[in-house]
Formats: structure tokens, C-alpha cells, sequence
């Protein structure tokens, strides 16, 4: 398996800071002309999508499932034999944060955290000296005892093992949404009115 966040983290440098952030792009990550502007770990107000939706500071978003086959194992043993329990974990999500997994090594998330509502605390990037390697952005949870952080949320989101609860609706989602509408309403469940309501909002959403 691999993991490039990890080379990432080693090959972090600390530039100079020169404009005051306030929203991280993930569609900038990949331009070295935009990220220069910010230095190692720059803290943001806001994140906004690809799809153009805006989380901030406070805002809930939801663990989703390990992607991979990301495991720990434990070892027991008895009068008479050893038992071996295996854990699924997180593949881009860790307990605490960055400066300390540097020092320590990571702990990734076990899979017990999936399906919990998170707020997030911080968001941050983080720059590769190399200029063919693009930022990371980063979010930082709350979690009583120990944060939780996302170390790539890109890869996070792509492999759902993070869930932005604002994210706008895909095509297929909407268009099986109206089909569920089309059918409450041939049954007789909702009104004319409430269905050309419902079509009307989520035919924009239809590709």
C-alpha cells in the first residue's frame, strides 16, 4: 500500500508567509503559484469544494469507511492457544495531529469511528518543496481526549472515508430522487404542487 501523505510529511518546508488566508481552494492545491503564497501549516476560515460548496471552522462533516485494506493486528494468548484480532483502519485519517505522528509515528483511525459527525476545528495546508508534488489541505477534528486529523482530505473524499455533509448533489442523486418524488406522488403521497416543487429544484442537479 501506498502512502504518499507520508512522503509529504517529510519533505514539508516552512516558507514565507505573505497574505492573510482565509479560504483554502481545493482546486488550487495544484498550483504552485497559489500555494507559495502560504506558509507550512497555514491555518484557513473556510474550505471550498470543487463543486462549490463552503465548510468552515465549526461546521460538522461525517466519517465514512476505511478505503482500503489499511489493518492492525493484536496478538492474545491463552493456557492453550493465541488468538491474532485484526482491525480495518483509516487510510488518510489519523488520532492526533501531524507534529506529534512525526515525532511518535502515525495512529491511524480505527474503523470504529465510522458514521460519526465531526466538527471541525482547523484547516491547513501543507507544501512539498517539490513543485511536482501538489499541497495538502488538512482538517483537524474534535474528539474528547484526542483530535482526529485528515491527512489528504482529496483522497479522503475521493475514497469516502470522509463525507462533506454539504457537498452538492450529484446527477445520479438527484435524478433518483425525483424518481422516488415521481412515485409518492402517482401513489398519491404528495401533492401536484410538491412534486413540480421538488422537479423544479432538483432538475438543475440533472446531467
Amino acid at each position: 500500500m501506498r502512502f504518499p501523505f507520508i512522503i509529504l510529511l517529510i519533505a514539508y518546508s516552512t516558507l514565507a508567509f505573505s497574505q492573510s488566508p482565509d479560504t483554502l481552494f481545493m482546486s488550487k492545491l495544484s498550483e504552485m503559484e497559489w500555494s507559495k503564497n502560504f506558509s507550512n501549516s497555514t491555518q484557513f476560515r473556510y474550505i471550498k469544494f470543487i463543486d462549490g460548496s463552503v465548510l468552515t471552522i465549526g461546521d460538522k462533516m461525517k466519517l465514512g469507511s476505511p478505503s482500503g485494506t489499511n489493518q492492525s493486528s493484536t496478538s492474545s494468548t491463552g493456557l492453550l492457544s493465541g488468538n491474532v484480532n485484526r482491525t480495518n483502519n483509516f487510510t488518510y485519517i489519523m488520532l492526533g495531529r501531524m507534529a506529534a505522528a512525526v515525532l511518535s509515528g502515525l495512529t491511524y483511525l480505527p474503523e470504529s469511528f465510522k458514521g460519526r459527525e465531526v466538527i471541525i476545528e482547523n484547516i491547513k495546508i501543507y507544501r512539498s518543496k517539490r513543485k511536482d508534488v501538489p499541497s495538502v489541505a488538512s482538517v483537524i477534528f474534535q474528539n474528547p481526549g484526542m483530535d482526529i486529523s485528515v491527512l489528504d482530505l482529496k483522497f479522503a473524499l475521493e475514497f469516502g472515508e470522509v463525507i462533506n455533509l454539504k457537498a452538492a448533489m450529484t446527477s445520479d442523486q438527484a435524478l433518483a430522487e425525483l424518481k422516488r418524488a415521481k412515485d409518492k406522488f402517482d401513489l398519491g403521497l404528495i401533492t401536484k404542487e410538491h412534486f413540480d416543487s421538488l422537479r423544479t429544484i432538483l432538475s438543475p442537479y440533472i446531467k
